[in-house]
């Protein structure tokens, strides 16, 4: 008797708990970009942390970005959103606003470094507020698959 639950319990399990190739599937794995820093520029001081998902993700997010920036001598904090493209390997260059036009942030992060830590320069170029500047301390983070 005991076999024949045992048998049961094992046919039964073959079907609540697939083996194999198709169970083991798990989503594609998808790098990530993140940008943090804080710097100078011809709008004065300002910050950003901005998170985004790379072009190559096998989902609804490739591409998308998300933080947040802020231009302290301006009174300006927005949440920004854009897309992130990979101009060579290593580098990368976000484009985000904070809205529909007319937008009080539209700008492109690139960075010229990839090291570990806040050793990174980050350029940043925006048409609202107007000006440019770079960030010496940034922590570029680049995760792949």
């Amino acid at each position: 008797m005991r076999l024949k639950i045992l048998a049961t319990l094992l046919v039964l399990s073959a079907f609540v708990f697939p083996s194999g190739a198709a169970a083991l599937a798990q989503p594609a794995a998808s790098g990530q970009i993140v940008f943090s820093g804080t710097g100078g520029g011809t709008f004065g001081p300002f910050g950003f942390w901005i998170w985004c998902e790379s072009a190559d993700a096998q989902n609804p997010y490739h591409s998308a970005c998300n933080g947040a920036m802020y231009f302290y001598a301006l009174h300006i904090v927005k949440h920004v959103s854009g897309t992130v493209v990979e101009t060579t390997e290593g580098r990368y260059t976000m484009t985000v606003t904070s809205g529909p036009a007319p937008s009080d942030v539209s700008c492109r992060l690139s960075n010229t470094t990839l090291m570990s830590g806040p050793n990174n320069t980050v350029l940043v170029s925006c048409t609202s507020p107007s000006g440019g500047g770079a960030s010496t301390n940034a922590v570029v983070v680049a995760t792949g698959p």
